[in-house]
């Protein structure tokens, strides 16, 4: 009976201490909250990492949601993938001792050469169910503006120097602040000189029983303002602040052949002109318009008796937009979108728009100049931005119909380089069978 029992009350013996686990590793008592901020202006988009395990994909002037992690340590990564490589670059690394009930936000800036890591630490904010109050922090992650003051109050409150409510430098985040729950205008002047505006928002309703954090940066090409400020939550999710005194822009581009040439306007009364002749392949200078919803009327060119389209535009501050005419005779169609135009350090930016009547679907090939693309696969195109990212080189632009290899349009040689832009839209030509290729910005060389 001995024998039989002695290895059973070894093995539980083994089993018991397996459970149990090693006691010289640490073990958590509580949770802190992560979340990461890119703040790299020509970054394209960078992988945030715990370990090896990615937590988020941060746009430029975007944030990760607040994620709860053990208080436990950790190395946190950032990554990006440069365009004709297969494996992403590590950028940067910080290891971090997470302490309980601590909130972590990570800004990454810099540049894609020189990225650098600043750690925001701060408690986490709990609020009662009766309170009446909000918390705000403000941050700069502008890296082209030196020090700057920030006044959060009512709109009526013109700001006063001794007012602001925090005086920051790159990279510096002011302690959290409570305010009572309303409407308020963040303004942001040069360090000391209240009358030194770069940036009044809107009057904003902030809700109570939640932290704020309100941070600057840098605008780029999708922006008409020179700064923007994205208010980031406790609770996740963001919104941008726009400034009034940058409207958003439009700009009109004509690729219906059907269509002809047309007048545009923006009022239903058809009295306020903004486009005349507005012809096939016809592309019009950026127009500001209000901010809100908005809608064109278009007519043929010097006649209101008919209204051959009527599109709409939900245009937010301080953005870039585009409208295009498209579609067959009878049928004209208008497109509005914000093209993403923006200048990227890991390659260069194909923004692609297809507007053919006759081919429903095309794929786009880049090949070595002066290589077929009997071999070659299609560019990859994101489909939430229509662009697609090109190594610096020399290539030839193919236009084909979706999975076939017989060129419609091209070659067109294009030569890139890093930050570069090719803008372009595939439109129909008098020749059914044949499309051709709308350059708007990085066109084919001479």
């Amino acid at each position: 009976m001995q024998k039989t029992l002695r290895p059973i009350i070894v093995l539980l013996t083994l089993l018991t201490a397996a459970c149990g686990g090693d006691p010289s590793l640490p073990e958590a008592t509580g949770k802190g909250s992560i979340r990461a901020i890119n703040a790299i202006p020509m970054s394209s988009n960078i992988y945030f990492l715990i370990e090896e395990d990615r937590l988020s994909t941060l746009v430029y002037q975007g944030a990760s949601s607040p994620e709860p992690y053990d208080d436990l340590n950790y190395t946190f990564n950032f990554e990006v993938l440069f365009a004709g490589e297969t494996s992403r670059r590590r950028l940067a690394s910080r290891n971090i001792d997470i302490v309980a009930d601590r909130d972590y936000v990570f800004l990454l800036g810099g540049s894609l050469s020189s990225p650098t890591i600043t750690v925001w630490e701060d408690d986490e904010r709990s609020f009662e169910e009766t309170d009446t109050v909000l918390a705000v922090k403000f941050a700069h992650a502008s890296a082209t503006l030196g020090a700057l003051d920030y006044y959060f109050a009512d709109a009526a409150i013109a700001p006063a120097l001794g007012n602001q409510a925090a005086t920051l430098s790159y990279g510096e985040i002011a302690d959290a602040t409570d305010f009572s729950e309303g409407d308020y205008v963040l303004t942001i002047t040069t360090a000391g000189d209240p009358t030194g505006v770069v940036y009044a928002s809107e009057s904003t309703t902030f809700a109570p029983r939640d932290t704020y954090l309100l941070t600057a940066f840098d605008a780029d090409e999708r922006n008409t303002a020179p700064m923007i400020v994205n208010s980031f939550r406790s609770f996740g999710g963001s919104s941008q602040l726009p400034d009034p005194n940058y409207p958003p822009t439009v700009q009109f581009i004509n690729a219906s052949m059907d269509l002809g040439a047309v007048d545009i306007y923006d009022d239903e009364a058809l009295t306020s002109q903004i486009i005349s002749a507005h012809d096939f392949l016809d592309v019009s200078a950026e127009l500001e318009v209000a901010q809100g919803t908005n809608t064109f009327y278009y007519t043929p060119a010097g006649d209101t008796a008919a209204v051959l389209l009527e599109t709409p535009l939900s245009a937010f501050g301080g953005r870039r937009y585009r409208t295009i005419a498209i579609g067959p005779a009878g049928e004209p169609l208008g497109v509005p979108f914000a093209p993403d135009v923006r200048s990227v350090g890991t390659g260069a930016k194909l923004s692609l728009y297809s507007s053919s009547n006759n081919v429903t679907l095309v794929d786009i090939y880049a090949v070595e100049a002066g290589t077929s693309i009997d071999d070659a696969s299609p560019l990859a195109i994101d489909d939430e931005s229509s662009t697609a990212a090109l190594a610096a080189g020399s290539y030839d632009l193919y236009v084909t119909e979706s999975g076939e290899k017989v060129a419609l349009a091209g070659p067109f040689r294009i030569d890139v380089a890093r930050g570069d832009v090719v803008d372009l839209i595939v439109v129909d030509t008098a020749d059914p069978a044949l499309l051709d290729v709308l350059f708007l910005s990085g066109g084919p060389t001479p």
